[in-house]
């Protein structure tokens, strides 16, 4: 690595963790609303579970302000650059803005990568703690998309469950056998519980055997359920606690059974193509310091927060929102504004370097 790739990458990785550091106390300043306050400070959850779950929501800030962190570090650091005449010493020995450029550009490839890791192993974990000081908060009365694995090879998915209704809506249940294949599919529009014995009615069951299906319809029917109700919404697990692998899994399982899974997707891609915006970002950010470098970081911070509005704006109060509704498929509706957003950085890239 050059003296000259050395200057500019310590320059930038400074100017982005500083940015980071801000925009993350910024934020969890914001998120602490009034109604969170009271949510703290309520009698019903203990001080220390209070700070505990305030802090486990840094990582999810984290991911969420390193995009425009990467655009402000950008802009600030070879705007300044600029300031000073270096850039113009640079371009004066003969080196093209697209050399200056790409220190840039390589570390924002990796910490994109690197948030993506970040997310999948960090952020996911934390909301998953959270989750569980939130349930110790409110309780394990209701839960909606229960998926659980139960003995004797029958996994359940629950649409609704109502714990102290002790009744559900929308039940299906597959059992597997040894070679994991389905043998039987249980489903009931309605069901109540008692002790270990599920009350189903007005379902359908069908039985795969022999590479036929046999169905039979049932006005009610009494199944044996060793597993303890409340102990399965202590099972479920908000989709956005889930790793990537287990994830993409579920989503399969969800389809192989005849579920909707346009919510699912949208944050499977999400994952990938959010923290990506850092690279699209400092493809957009270098080559605003061309133009508007000398202008003082008070013009790079209102930029950086005018395009941030609009990425957010666009990519998720719109697209994703399309994504999650069926309008867009998915995977569109999550990298749509990466590629609107990268198509403006790269002009901007080639109009500077004429």
């Amino acid at each position: 690595m050059k003296v000259l790739d050395k200057y500019i990458l310590r320059e930038f990785l400074r100017n982005f963790i500083i940015s980071l550091l801000f925009f993350s106390v910024l934020l969890l300043i914001v998120r602490f609303s009034e109604k969170e306050v009271g949510k703290f400070v309520s009698d019903r959850i203990p001080l220390s579970k209070s700070i505990i779950s305030l802090l486990l929501q840094i990582p999810g800030y984290v991911i969420f302000v390193s995009p425009p962190s990467i655009l402000f570090a950008a802009f600030f650091s070879l705007g300044r650059m600029t300031q000073n005449n270096e850039i113009t010493a640079m371009r004066a020995s003969g080196i093209n803005l697209l050399r200056i450029f790409q220190p840039v550009f390589i570390s924002s490839f990796i910490i994109s990568l690197l948030m993506i890791a970040f997310y999948d192993q960090v952020v996911t974990r934390s909301i998953e703690k959270d989750n569980e000081i939130n349930r110790y908060l409110g309780g394990y009365e209701t839960a909606s998309h229960v998926v659980f694995e139960g003995k004797g090879r029958r996994v359940f998915y629950i649409y609704s469950m109502f714990i102290r209704d002790k009744r559900m809506q929308s039940l299906t249940i597959y059992e597997f056998d040894e070679d994991n294949k389905i043998k039987q599919e249980i489903y009931a529009s309605t069901a109540t519980w008692s002790d270990q014995k599920w009350n189903l009615t007005d379902g359908v069951v069908r039985t795969f055997k022999d590479n036929k299906v046999l169905e039979g319809l049932y006005e009610n029917m009494e199944i044996h359920v060793p597993e303890d109700p409340e102990i399965m919404i202590k099972g479920t697990r908000d989709i956005k606690a889930i790793p990537f692998i287990q994830l993409n899994r579920l989503i399969k399982f969800k389809e192989s059974a005849g579920k909707t899974v346009r919510k699912d997707k949208v944050v499977f891609h999400d994952r990938i193509s959010f923290p990506f915006a850092c690279f699209v970002m400092a493809i957009l950010g270098a080559p605003l310091f061309v133009i508007f470098g000398r202008s003082g970081m008070a013009v790079g911070f209102l930029l950086t927060m005018f395009i941030s509005f609009l990425y957010y704006g666009i990519a998720i109060a719109v697209f994703e929102a399309f994504g999650n509704n069926g309008k867009l498929p998915p995977m569109f509706s999550c990298w749509i504004a990466n590629f609107l957003f990268g198509i403006v950085g790269t002009g901007f890239v080639y109009k500077v370097k004429k």
